[in-house]
């Protein structure tokens, strides 16, 4: 599955629009995480354990919209867009991470 966040792919011709496809993935921070986060925000340092989070729940959400893609018969998808957040209060943070696109085949 090809994907791209250009709306087309330079040199392939889009044959058919198959529509949007949408995927969103939640992970959970554990206790131990986020106090390691905390604890390297308020010194400024880079938090490895969160970083992973992200990585983690942005492979997911890949790997979904990709699945939803290819139900639809698709072979790529074009204008893809990836939206991190995190989420805390009072000691949870969860990770939510978004995608949206549009399916298409590609030739």
């Amino acid at each position: 599955m090809l994907i791209t966040t250009t709306p087309m792919v330079e040199g392939r011709k889009i044959q058919e629009y198959k529509g949007p496809v949408f995927s969103q993935a939640t992970r959970g921070m554990g206790l131990i995480r986020g106090i390691g986060a905390g604890w390297k925000t308020m010194t400024g340092g880079r938090s490895s354990g969160q970083e992973q989070s992200i990585v983690e729940v942005r492979k997911i959400a890949l790997e979904e919209i990709t699945q939803e893609a290819k139900a639809l018969g698709a072979n790529a998808i074009v204008g893809l867009n990836i939206d991190v957040e995190i989420l805390s209060n009072e000691g949870t943070c969860i990770i939510f991470c978004k995608t949206f696109g549009t399916a298409v085949v590609i030739v």
